[in-house]
C-alpha cells in the first residue's frame, strides 16, 4: 500500500500479512490473568445474585443486568486478547512475566466497575429507599473508580511498566464505567437519557472499527489526543457527583448536557478520523481541529467570564434583598471573582457549581442561578483563557492527560 500524502488520511487494512509474530505468553502471566477475570465475574455474580434476591420483579431485573455482563465479558475478552501486549509501549520485547501492580490496580478498577453495573435493577426494581441509598452507594464506588484511575497510571510509571496491556485495559475500564455510571444516573433521574449516549461511545466505537475492518474497509489507528482524554475525565468527574443525591436534579441534568456537547463532538471528529472520511495532516489534525483551535476557545473562555460576572452580580444582589444567609453570598461571591478575574478559573468555577448546584442551596432555579451555573459549566470546561491571573490547574490537566493512557 502506498504511503498516503500528507493531505491524506492515515489508513491501514487489517490482513494476516500485516500482523507481527508475536512472543510466547510466559505460563505465570497467563495464569495471573485467568485469576483476575474470575475475580472479576466473581464479584459481578455476587452482586447480581444478592440484587435479584431483593428484587421486586425479577424478569426486569434480570434483564437490566445484561450491561452488567456485556461489561464483564468485553474487560475480560480486552486481558486474554492482549496478555501479548504486556511490554513497555513501543518496546515489543520483553514480555513481562506477571500483571504488574499497576495492572492489578486497574483490575480492582474494572471489578468495581462489574459490581457498579450489577446496581442499574435497584434504581427501577427496588424501593425509593432503595433507590435513595444506591444514589450513594453507586456515588462512593465510581468516585473510587475515578480516584484509582490516578493511582493506576502512577504506580506503573514509577516501576517502569506502563505497558500496551494497561494502557488497553485502562480504556476498556473508563468506557464500562461511563457506561454503568450513566445508567444508573439515567434511571435515578439524574441526566436526561440522551447522556447515555456517553456511556455508548467507547461501545459504539469499537464496534464500528470491528465493522469496517471486517468489510475489509480502511481504519485508522487514531493517535493520542491529550484534549480528549481530559473531555473524558470531565466526563467520570461529572457522573461521580451527579450519582450522589445532594444535589437539586435540575442543575445536574443542565450540567450533564452541557458536557455532552463537547464529548460529542470530539467522539464525531475521532470517528471521521478513524472511518478515514477526513483529511489529515502529519500530526492527524484536520479541518475539524480548526473549530476548536485557540482562538474559539480564547473567545469562548472570554465570554464565559463576563456572562459569569454579570449574572453572579445579579444573584448577590438578589440573593442580599431576599435575606439569604451571608455565607451563601459571600461564596457565591467569591468563587464567582475569582473565576471572573481567572485565579485558579476552573477550581473556582467547580466550587460554584457545587455551591449552586446543591439540594439545600437557597439560590435556587431561578434565571439569573441558572445562567450563572451554566457559564461556570463552560468555564469549567473551557478553561478562564487569557488574561487570567493565575491557572496553575491547566499545566496540572496538560501534564497528567499528556502522558499517554494505561498502567
Amino acid at each position: 500500500m502506498n504511503r498516503p500524502s500528507s493531505s491524506s488520511p492515515r489508513c491501514y487494512q487489517s490482513s494476516p500479512e500485516n500482523d507481527l509474530c508475536n512472543p510466547p505468553i510466559p505460563a505465570g502471566l497467563r495464569r495471573q490473568g485467568r485469576v483476575a477475570v474470575v475475580l472479576l465475574a466473581a464479584i459481578w455474580l455476587s452482586f447480581s445474585v444478592l440484587v435479584l434476591v431483593s428484587a421486586e420483579e425479577r424478569i426486569g431485573a434480570f434483564l437490566l443486568l445484561i450491561p452488567g455482563l456485556g461489561i464483564v465479558v468485553h474487560i475480560s475478552a480486552v486481558l486474554s486478547s492482549r496478555l501479548g501486549d504486556n511490554h513497555r509501549i513501543g518496546e515489543p520485547q520483553p514480555l513481562f512475566p506477571t500483571l504488574g501492580a499497576g495492572n492489578w490496580i486497574t483490575m480492582a478498577r474494572a471489578a468495581l466497575v462489574g459490581g457498579l453495573a450489577a446496581l442499574v435493577p435497584v434504581t427501577l426494581y427496588h424501593g425509593s429507599w432503595w433507590a435513595y441509598l444506591t444514589g450513594w452507594l453507586a456515588g462512593g464506588v465510581y468516585l473510587s473508580v475515578c480516584l484509582a484511575d490516578l493511582l493506576d497510571g502512577f504506580v506503573a510509571r514509577k516501576q517502569g511498566r506502563v505497558t500496551e496491556l494497561g494502557a488497553a485495559l485502562d480504556i476498556a475500564t473508563d468506557g464500562a464505567g461511563l457506561l454503568a455510571a450513566s445508567l444508573i444516573a439515567f434511571f435515578l433521574g439524574r441526566v436526561p437519557a440522551i447522556c447515555i449516549l456517553v456511556g455508548m461511545a467507547y461501545y459504539l466505537f469499537v464496534v464500528g472499527k470491528w465493522w469496517r475492518q471486517y468489510r475489509g474497509l480502511p481504519v485508522a489507528e487514531l493517535r493520542y489526543r491529550p484534549y480528549g482524554r481530559i473531555i473524558a475525565g470531565f466526563q467520570m468527574g461529572l457522573f461521580s457527583m451527579v450519582l450522589f443525591p445532594v444535589f437539586d436534579t435540575t442543575y445536574t441534568r443542565l450540567a450533564a448536557v452541557i458536557f455532552l456537547i463537547p464529548f460529542l463532538a470530539g467522539f464525531s471528529r475521532d470517528w471521521l478520523v478513524v472511518s478515514c472520511r477526513v483529511a489529515t495532516d502529519d500530526n492527524q489534525r484536520c479541518r475539524l481541529d480548526d473549530l476548536f483551535n485557540d482562538s474559539v476557545s480564547r473567545s469562548l473562555s472570554l465570554g464565559a467570564r463576563l456572562v459569569l460576572g454579570g449574572s453572579a452580580y445579579f444573584l448577590v444582589s438578589a440573593g442580599s434583598a431576599a435575606g439569604i444567609g451571608v455565607g451563601w453570598i459571600v461564596a457565591c461571591g467569591a468563587l464567582a471573582g475569582l473565576a471572573v478575574a481567572g485565579l485558579i478559573g476552573r477550581v473556582a468555577a467547580l466550587l460554584l457549581l457545587v455551591v449552586l448546584g446543591l439540594s439545600a442551596s437557597p439560590f435556587g432555579g431561578t434565571a439569573a442561578a441558572t445562567l450563572c451555573f451554566s457559564s461556570a459549566t463552560v468555564l469549567l470546561l473551557a478553561g478562564s483563557g487569557p488574561f487570567s491571573l493565575w491557572r496553575p490547574e491547566e499545566d496540572i490537566l496538560y501534564r497528567r492527560k499528556s502522558e499517554a493512557p494505561g498502567t
